[in-house]
């Protein structure tokens, strides 16, 4: 068991989704799926944690010349590659961001091992006590318990230092809110049209049909029986029904273009999208006023992305680092970087303005290309005739000279 110190709770969820939209209660859809299988959704979770992943986290270190990577630090390869046996570093914060946006809040237990941190596993937050007293009151060093659940079900409970918070959205700094609960009604009428779809197409694109009898059978099991044959046969889903001879049933659907089905549906899409600030360019929607795709991933991480990455930065160096490593100038970041990358042509342009502008070293500039490092002392150029930064302090460029004679 990996949290086998910890308080083991067992508690049974009961899933109430069939009963809740059955025919028997005035549906004509059920949608037995989880918010998760509304498309739209879905692929706003996916691209929010596969966007936070791919920018691997780095132990960093200020110093006089700067920051520098903290390659000596035992925290490095652990949050770079592996934060636990068993997961990579991308399955993991994958895990625990998709976590945090679909239920308000996630957790990454730290699992110690004495000083040391030996792993960290994403777990979903099951409940949330606070001490009677009150945060604020409460004269206890540890104030607040959290209890989580991991794979499989797997259950146990920790102090707030013993797990990294991500929450979603917040309005009393400790409980989460997820975007699916402000958005249950463009959810609930997303997925039902999605679902009405899919059950257009499994019957052919036919609508509900009337099936009227030549014979005069007017008893129910008999109803029943030819209404059970249709379903047999047709896989309708109760979207052909019997009557007896002599009556006469008007059509009760609207077509899709009737009831602006398109429209509608390209609605909620946008509504969901718009909740998580994700442009509508990376799920496929093109406006006519649409900016460019550069432009789109630039909002997308300063909307967005960027108060993700704080809040983890921010409880990586409480929880992760001791005080004595931060006093030292030690900390987490993401390399955000990886989500700024353009074409060749425009990165070359930008590296070649920063190198001829001083801003990189000529080292830096090829480490970023991936090609083979010059090495020795560090080359910096400046615009004044493409000259070398040290013969400039030195005197030893040509207009110096002159003027020095």
């Amino acid at each position: 068991m990996i949290f086998n110190k910890l308080i083991e709770r067992r508690e049974t969820n009961v899933n109430d989704w069939k009963s809740m939209y059955s025919f028997e209660n005035g549906y004509d859809i059920t949608p037995f799926e989880m918010e998760m299988k509304e498309s739209t959704y879905f692929s706003c979770i996916k691209i929010i944690s596969e966007s936070i992943a791919k920018c691997n986290l780095q132990v960093k270190r200020e110093t006089e010349k700067g920051e520098v990577l903290a390659k000596e630090h035992y925290l490095y390869d652990k949050l770079k590659l592996r934060p636990n046996e068993y997961m990579s570093a991308i399955d993991c914060y994958k895990s625990f961001v998709g976590l945090s946006k679909h239920w308000g809040y996630s957790g990454l237990f730290i699992d110690r091992q004495g000083s040391k941190i030996k792993g960290l596993y994403p777990v979903k937050i099951t409940n949330l006590t606070v001490d009677n007293a009150g945060l604020i009151k409460s004269i206890k060093n540890n104030k607040i318990l959290w209890d989580f659940e991991s794979f499989e079900g797997e259950n146990g409970s920790c102090f707030d230092k013993d797990i990294i918070i991500l929450r979603d959205f917040t309005l009393d700094g400790l409980k989460g809110k997820a975007n699916r609960s402000i958005l249950s009604e463009s959810l609930d009428s997303s997925l039902k049209s999605q679902n009405y779809l899919n059950k257009l197409f499994s019957n052919g694109l036919t609508n509900k049909i009337v099936v009227q009898l030549t014979s005069d059978i007017r008893e129910e099991k008999e109803l029943k029986k030819i209404q059970n044959k249709f379903d047999r046969i047709y896989a309708n889903n109760g979207r052909v029904f019997t009557i007896p001879a002599g009556y006469n049933v008007q059509p009760l659907n609207l077509s899709l273009s009737d009831a602006q089905y398109t429209e509608l549906r390209k609605l909620s899409k946008e509504e969901i999208a718009t909740s998580f600030f994700v442009p509508l360019s990376k799920l496929g929607i093109i406006r006519d006023t649409a900016v460019s795709e550069e432009q789109d991933n630039i909002k997308f991480l300063t909307d967005c992305l960027l108060i993700i990455f704080e809040q983890i930065e921010q409880e990586m160096d409480w929880k992760l680092l001791t005080s004595a490593e931060r006093d030292k100038g030690y900390k987490i970041r993401f390399n955000i970087n990886v989500l700024l990358r353009t074409d060749s042509k425009t990165q070359a342009e930008v590296i070649s303005t920063y190198v001829k502008n001083g801003v990189y070293d000529l080292d830096y500039a090829k480490e970023i290309l991936g090609v083979q490092k010059i090495g020795g002392e560090v080359i910096i150029t400046l615009p004044s005739g493409q000259v070398l930064l040290s013969d400039l302090v030195n005197g030893n460029v040509s207009y110096v000279n002159k003027k020095s004679e």
